[in-house]
């Protein structure tokens, strides 16, 4: 397996999913564990992070496996030796220099900073290739955690848009290099 891309910060140790790591996140559990060097971790993957997220990851990766990075990202207690959250991008960045950010922690590891700690961290590693210009996030009206995380990276709150059929509105946030983590 290739050695995946890894990056750094004060409490965490983020590594970039690449495809064998995508396909054992939902083939063989232990082994994705084992080859990240850390504990079993039982309630592992965090709420936000759905089947449907993890397939759509390991296919993307599959078709284009130079671009790791630019999806999941996992979230490791250096410390603890256990996974506690995920983050990552919806892909590469668009014609305009756009990437859209998400994230999400296990329940245990929530109000502790970890979650701005990983986004700010992710932050640094997208602004430092040429074609990103900006990074958007978009959250549920009813996350005020989601949104002080946001607020505390440096995102400025933007438009929000009806979702009728979900039952709930979502709102824009967005980032551009020139903004500084709180």
């Amino acid at each position: 397996m290739p050695k995946p891309i890894e990056i750094a910060s004060p409490r965490l140790r983020l590594v970039a999913l690449n495809a064998e790591l995508a396909a054992l996140q939902l083939e063989d559990r232990l082994a994705f564990f084992k080859a990240l060097g850390v504990d079993p971790e039982p309630s592992w993957p965090p709420e936000l992070m759905d089947l449907a997220t993890m397939e759509w990851t390991r296919d993307q990766l599959a078709a284009h496996p130079g671009e790791s990075g630019w999806y999941s990202w996992v979230y490791i207690s250096p410390v603890m030796n256990r996974l506690l959250g995920t983050g990552g991008f919806k892909g590469a960045p668009d014609a305009n220099g756009i990437v859209e950010i998400g994230y999400s922690m296990l329940i245990s590891y929530r109000e502790q900073g970890l979650a701005t700690e990983g986004v700010v961290a992710l932050l640094d590693w997208a602004y430092a290739h040429e074609r990103v210009k900006s990074v958007v996030a978009h959250t549920r009206d009813d996350r005020d955690a989601s949104h002080r995380v946001l607020e505390k990276a440096g995102f400025v709150q933007g438009e929000t848009r009806q979702e009728p059929d979900e039952g709930f509105d979502v709102i824009a946030w967005h980032h551009t290099p020139n903004r500084q983590a709180a």
